[in-house]
């Protein structure tokens, strides 16, 4: 008898995909951080209210299977990200992710530059 095994890969393509997506998303959320802290340490008109460097320096990241998280803990710096009704807003997350955009495209294709 003549035959022929057929093999599914699904489950070793599944888990390469997935490790992959995690490592792009690592990368991803790496890169929003780094902008987000430099956004926060303009000075001058562009940002006036930077003094101590606290709240740069309370920006972290992580990431959970495939959800990344960019943020801060420090109350105000939600307040400088979206104003109040005392303060106008000197955003610095939102624009790092719009900066980044493309970079952000590329790492979650596996496409990481240095």
């Amino acid at each position: 008898m003549t035959s022929v095994t057929l093999k599914s890969y699904r489950k070793q393509r599944e888990k390469e995909i997935i490790d992959n997506l995690k490592r792009g998303m690592s990368r991803a959320v790496l890169i929003v951080e780094n902008q987000a802290k430099k956004n926060v340490s303009k000075t001058g008109e562009e940002h006036p209210q930077v003094e101590t460097g606290r709240g740069r320096a309370s920006i972290t990241s992580k990431v959970e299977g495939l959800e990344g998280t960019i943020g801060t803990n420090v109350y105000y710096m939600r307040i400088q990200e979206l104003g109040s009704s005392r303060q106008p807003p000197y955003p610095w997350l939102f624009p790092a992710v719009e900066m980044k955009r493309d970079e952000i495209k590329d790492a979650l294709k596996g496409k990481f530059t240095i």
